[in-house]
């Protein structure tokens, strides 16, 4: 018996090495955020072309703060873009991101609030700019700048009616990079979640290290209560034929709620 248990004990070590090296090899990153990037990026470039602009970009929020940061642009420098952080506020961006109002500027020279770190990281010299808000279904989650005209200053300023072009591509835009955001978060909590249950042994302490991990991300943010939603969903999917009908019927009830709230605010024009 004592063989035994020995060599139960001298196997354990080993297999708790095999289980913590397969979950560092588990990684799901980029598979929903690759096509929400490249889709992001070609309705960039469709909508650089649009207002016939030299480059443009998106910038999304950066945490709860206000500030901002640089998801993507059209020009060469984007992987140098990607590393700058605006302070809430910061720029021509922040201004837009904090009044919800679109922004053209024929002159950055001549405007106190333009921000020139990402120039001066860049190597870029921003002349004319237009930046217009991203709204998301219920939120603002970004900023959609145009910078420049194609070939060499002076340039003519932003036009209204390419204003009006940018903000119909901002719309499609904001809805992306809302999905991207969430789909960020989802790989990041699905690899957890995949680590967590290799190296966790009861049920309990799986919930318990998860809810957790979403109360010590800054990146979960404003979709804090949406993550928790999913997780409680999932967690009853998981139980059973019965608590599974129980929760469709409840959700179906919350969705008649809300259709019919929405309609009679419309009724009675709010």
């Amino acid at each position: 018996m004592s063989n035994n248990s020995s060599a139960s004990g001298t196997s354990a070590t080993p297999f708790a090495s095999q289980l913590g090296e397969i979950a560092d090899s588990i990684d799901v990153s980029n598979s929903l955020t690759v096509s929400l990037r490249r889709a992001i990026n070609d309705l960039l470039h469709r909508a650089n072309s649009a207002v016939n602009a030299a480059t443009a970009s998106v910038l999304v929020r950066d945490g709860e703060s206000g500030g901002l940061k640089f998801l993507t642009a059209t020009n060469a420098a984007t992987d140098a873009l990607l590393d700058l952080r605006l302070p809430p506020g910061a720029g021509i961006a922040g201004l837009v991101f904090s009044t919800h109002q679109p922004m053209a500027v024929a002159d950055v020279a001549n405007e106190g609030s333009f921000w020139s770190e990402a120039d001066r990281h860049t190597g870029f010299k921003t002349v004319t700019l237009l930046a217009t808000p991203l709204r998301g279904e219920n939120e603002l989650v970004g900023v959609l700048e145009f910078v420049n005209r194609p070939g060499d200053p002076p340039y003519p300023p932003f036009s209204p009616q390419e204003m009006d072009r940018a903000a119909r591509f901002a719309e499609p835009i904001a809805r992306l990079a809302e999905a991207f955001e969430i789909a960020g978060l989802i790989e990041s909590l699905f690899n957890f979640s995949i680590r967590n249950s290799l190296m966790t042994q009861s049920y309990e302490q799986r919930q318990a290290a998860e809810r957790e991990w979403l109360a010590s991300n800054p990146a979960v943010g404003a979709h804090l209560e949406l993550l928790k939603i999913w997780l409680a969903l999932r967690d009853i999917i998981n139980s059973g034929d019965a608590e599974r009908k129980l929760c469709r019927e409840l959700l179906e009830s919350v969705e008649r709620f809300a259709r019919n709230r929405s309609a009679g605010m419309g009724q009675f024009g709010f």
